[in-house]
């Protein structure tokens, strides 16, 4: 996949900026707004499609749980590189750890789930163990992790020698989870904008043969030369939402065997997320595309991408930072919206944090229209909605 920052110059909006004045006077009137409202935080109705949906409530992930997967050491490809030294081996590994903190600040903070059953696929016993070390600044946490090794194939050598373990472990969840009927997979750079509880309804949205559950990727649709892409623009493996006990009908056992059967990595692609959309773009009938409010990177803000209108009536509920975007100047809004997750505090009230993002939003567009998205309209509207919910729920 090309690095999105070479893309931004050809892509970017006209826009109208906001006097300063304007600005300064919205924040103003913001803080006065949402000042004598508490903390409160409720869940609300979702929206697919045009199709008003309640959200899963409880705790869902008891039954199908959420799986992420993490790895420290640095294979393939990666690992040869003469730029990987020692220092950004480190570094991957800090950026990982400050990545899945946040996304699970994230998760807790949105949500009215009494218990998250997280299932960790790692490489190594100490990888795990890391995690838990990071789980510890939530007290009283509502966290349940459970380890699991990732599963890969032993005769598949081109799986490691072209991306890192960890992303093609994904793809064999329901190899390495035969006692699971389903599973939410979601990648660590990843932050929840709302309930995550939304995202198990997909599982019930699911039609008799469908078993996976991906939003576009509409960066296939500018790559030169063209790779073979599954729906409509291409799909995003970021988030998956997997009935793996129908996966384990095909053939091989699991959707990673069935893919590797299927010859799907001849030749090799970059990596797992090319062999998926080649082996869906000959099964389609096991995919239920959603909009990229499930899963929302910065290709979805291109020209070419697929209108969203569930982004702006429901609410962005899956932030994406794809290409290390949470990290480097490919969109300033994703860089915004991830520094101010990162300093969350589970106990912030959300009427101030709304007031402040909100701030900060206006002032990006007031000043800079740098950045991919600039050309979203209502962006900011899809960004910050579940969080508005939150902030005005006490006066119901």
């Amino acid at each position: 996949m090309k690095d999105l920052s070479k893309d931004i110059t050809m892509r970017r909006g006209c826009r109208v900026t906001a006097p300063l004045i304007f600005v300064t006077l919205f924040y103003i009137m913001s803080c006065m707004i949402f000042l004598l409202c508490p903390k409160s935080i409720k869940p609300k109705h979702g929206t697919i499609n045009n199709t008003s949906q309640l959200i899963v409530y409880g705790s869902p992930s008891l039954e199908a749980p959420m799986v992420i997967a993490i790895c420290q050491s640095v294979q393939g490809s990666e690992a040869s590189s003469s730029n990987m030294t020692l220092d950004k081996r480190v570094q991957s590994w800090s950026r990982q750890a400050e990545q899945l903190t946040t996304m699970l600040k994230t998760l807790l903070y949105f949500t009215k789930s009494p218990l998250w059953r997280i299932i960790v696929m790692t490489d190594t016993r100490d990888t795990f163990n890391k995690v838990l070390n990071l789980t510890t600044v939530f007290s009283g946490s509502r966290l349940l992790l459970q380890h699991r090794p990732i599963w890969l194939p032993r005769d598949e050598p081109v799986i490691k020698g072209h991306w890192r373990p960890c992303a093609w472990a994904k793809q064999f969840m329901a190899e390495a989870l035969p006692d699971q009927d389903s599973a939410v997979y979601v990648d660590t750079d990843v932050l929840f904008l709302g309930p995550a509880e939304e995202l198990w309804w997909l599982l019930h949205s699911m039609g008799p043969r469908q078993a996976l559950a991906l939003a576009p990727e509409p960066q296939y649709l500018l790559d030169t030369p063209k790779r073979p892409f599954a729906g409509s623009v291409g799909l995003n493996t970021g988030v998956m939402v997997a009935n793996l006990t129908r996966l384990r009908q095909l053939p091989g056992g699991g959707l990673g065997s069935a893919i590797l059967n299927f010859g799907a990595i001849t030749p090799p692609p970059r990596h797992d997320q090319d062999a998926l959309n080649h082996y869906l773009l000959h099964r389609p009938h096991l995919l239920l595309e959603v909009t990229s409010r499930w899963n929302f990177s910065p290709t979805c803000c291109f020209l070419e991408a697929p209108p969203c209108a569930d982004c702006l009536s429901a609410g962005i509920l899956v932030l994406h930072g794809s290409e290390a975007t949470f990290f480097r100047n490919i969109d300033r809004k994703f860089l915004l919206v991830y520094s101010t997750m990162a300093a969350l505090r589970l106990e912030d009230s959300p009427r101030l944090l709304l007031a402040g993002l909100t701030w900060r939003l206006a002032m990006l567009d007031a000043w800079s229209h740098d950045y991919i998205c600039s050309n979203y309209t209502n962006f900011n509207q899809g960004l910050t909605l579940a969080l508005s919910d939150a902030a005005v729920s006490c006066s119901n």
